[in-house]
């Protein structure tokens, strides 16, 4: 029997032992090797007091990815569509997964007394399997606390390879 074969068995165990395969457990949702057809993941990225890039990313089921340039990005006001290939769309639910995305707070921003000004948001959502969570990120604070949400963000724009869409930092 494969490795692959036993992994997916005894993540399907894992989850009907539990009773929860497929939703919230302790924060997690327990993914299967099938992509849900439900699955939308989005970033967008607002503005700042400087040159931040302003765009937002839709990532759907399929793998197409929908990229909204707005400001300080090669193309402003371009709706540019691409895609990613169905292992790098699991990568992007394992990494939901890993930061316990449904368990995490709603509103990453504290008190703005103790932050950089100025700063740009991130506003990062999935909806899977009937459930969705959109979490707001002020991206000034640098608390403990911010780090799996910050990690998350930019690993979405790494997996979608954003750069792509993106002014070189130099000319930032």
């Amino acid at each position: 029997m494969s490795l692959h074969v036993i992994f997916s068995f005894s993540l399907a165990l894992s989850g009907l032992a539990a009773g929860y395969h497929g939703s919230n457990y302790s924060g997690r949702t327990v993914i299967s090797q099938d992509i849900p057809q439900d699955l939308i993941i989005t970033l967008e990225r607002t503005v700042c007091f400087g040159f931040c890039p302003v765009y937002k990313l839709t990532i759907t089921a399929d793998g197409v990815v929908v990229f909204e340039g707005r400001r300080f990005v090669k193309q402003e006001g371009a709706t540019i569509r691409s895609a990613i290939s169905k292992e790098r769309l699991k990568q992007l639910m394992a990494e939901f997964d890993r930061v316990r995305f449904f368990s995490l707070e709603t509103n990453y921003s504290n008190d703005l007394r103790r932050c950089m000004t100025d700063s740009p948001s991130a506003f990062t959502s999935i909806r899977i399997n009937g459930k969705s969570k959109t979490i707001k990120h002020y991206r000034g604070c640098k608390e403990p606390k911010f780090k799996e949400i910050t990690e998350l963000e930019n690993k979405i724009d790494e997996i979608v390879n954003t750069a792509q869409w993106l002014p070189d930092k130099k000319a930032r």
